[in-house]
């Protein structure tokens, strides 16, 4: 089974069990939390990938860190992840939760490159244009500067990607001169 079907198949069984169970902003906010703990601790995520490590070593190393900081469920979910080897699928599983949860609220998640601070003026802008055409009420912006664009913007959503950046009209004009 490829990571990716595997990642699918534990975050809808995960979401179906927190709709069941009324617990979808619970467990959405726990994994931001686990999310956070494996982005700043190479231990904690050289651990989940680690084939060396033991699945019962695994488990209390788990309930060690998040046994009181999350929900029942999740806390079930993270041992049976464990058990059945899958914790190193972890981190596809929560982008597979996160996707699942935006569909479900009406989210549109999109990254916007700028080359310096994106000011709220054209953050709104890019908020209607992104409305308008995902048809989703929220929209959620995750900010990116690159000075190397040089000024405008890109906007990944969905997959699709918008380039207003300079660097690719100057790399656009390049191309037309060189072909005259």
């Amino acid at each position: 089974m490829s990571a990716e079907k595997l990642s699918r198949r534990y975050a809808k069984a995960l979401f179906d069990e927190a709709s069941h169970t009324g617990t979808i902003e619970a467990i959405h906010a726990d994994l931001s939390v686990i999310a956070s703990a494996l982005k700043s601790s190479r231990e904690l995520k050289a651990v989940f990938k680690s084939p060396v490590i033991q699945g019962h070593k695994k488990l209390a190393i788990v309930n060690q860190i998040f046994g009181d900081k999350v929900n029942a469920v999740t806390q079930k979910f993270l041992q049976l992840l464990v058990e059945q080897g899958r914790e190193p699928f972890m981190t596809d599983i929560m982008n597979a939760f996160s996707r699942l949860y935006n569909e479900y609220k009406g989210i549109s998640e999109v990254t916007v490159t700028t080359a310096t601070e994106l000011d709220s003026a054209n953050e709104q802008k890019i908020v209607q244009f992104i409305q308008s055409q995902s048809g989703y009420p929220n929209v959620k912006i995750n900010k990116k500067t690159d000075a190397s664009i040089m000024g405008g913007f890109i906007v990944d959503f969905g997959g699709k990607l918008y380039d207003n950046s300079v660097r690719y009209k100057l790399s656009k004009i390049q191309k037309e001169i060189s072909l005259n």
